[in-house]
């Protein structure tokens, strides 16, 4: 458990691990099979190659992937303290939208100001673990800015494993329990919320000149009032002309 958290406010509590689960699991993925090149340790009986993931529809896409983050923290000879650091990291950043940052009263502001004093307190912690290796000020800044790109990895993985969980729960393709269900629900709600536009007046419905029947030798000519469009003799080249532009 990490130090601090439980003093959060409960709402606050669970809407982080909401937000972040699935990375916090898949970055814990990464660390045990970080020494296991090719392969993917879900647990110690349940070891998966690139050939095993092409039996589940759509996962292999994800499993490069992170195969790929996997062996980037191998280069980087990831160290235990540096992983713990980021994995406190992605909980205590996974969104800064609380309700708190909406005005909200005393005891949910002093929640959030909690938070982001954890947050200083891990960041300074994963920096005093990289100064611990050794190397030159900017070696270690260098390293520092290569860890937490990886992060942002972390977030993209998150998401795609999220809609690949998704569609096959629409599809039916495995039995949810309720945990999975609930948090995957979390997820599609969160993600949900996107600013509302404002409301804007509908365009004008366009007006033409009435269609005079043709004669028995004429063309019928459509005369459409529109600035700088000209005349059409069908009125789906004006149509045509308008998607275009």
């Amino acid at each position: 458990m990490l130090l601090g958290f439980v003093e959060l406010g409960l709402l606050d509590q669970v809407h982080l691990l909401e937000c972040c689960w699935l990375e916090v699991l898949m970055l814990g993925l990464m660390w045990r099979s970080v020494d296991q090149p090719g392969k993917l340790i879900f647990s110690p009986d349940l070891v998966l190659t690139r050939d095993d993931s092409s039996c589940v529809q759509g996962f292999m896409e994800i499993f490069d992937m992170l195969l790929a983050a996997t062996a980037r923290f191998r280069e980087l000879r990831l160290q235990k303290e540096e992983y713990v650091c980021l994995k406190a990291m992605i909980l205590l950043n996974s969104n800064m939208c609380l309700s708190a940052s909406d005005g909200g009263d005393g005891e949910e502001f002093q929640s959030h100001s909690k938070l982001l004093q954890l947050l200083d307190g891990v960041t300074d912690a994963l920096v005093w673990a990289i100064a611990k290796g050794g190397g030159s000020f900017q070696q270690q800044s260098t390293r520092l800015a290569h860890l937490l790109m990886l992060l942002s990895h972390i977030r993209h993985l998150s998401n795609k494993g999220m809609d690949h969980l998704h569609c096959m729960k629409m599809k039916k393709m495995v039995p949810v329990y309720d945990l999975l269900l609930e948090m995957l629900d979390a997820h599609v709600m969160h993600s949900s919320r996107l600013p509302v536009p404002l409301a804007q007046d509908p365009p004008a419905p366009l007006t033409r000149n009435p269609i005079r029947p043709p004669g028995p030798l004429s063309c019928p000519r459509t005369h459409w009032p529109h600035p700088g469009v000209g005349d059409y003799r069908d009125p789906s080249e004006f149509a045509l002309k308008t998607d275009l532009s």
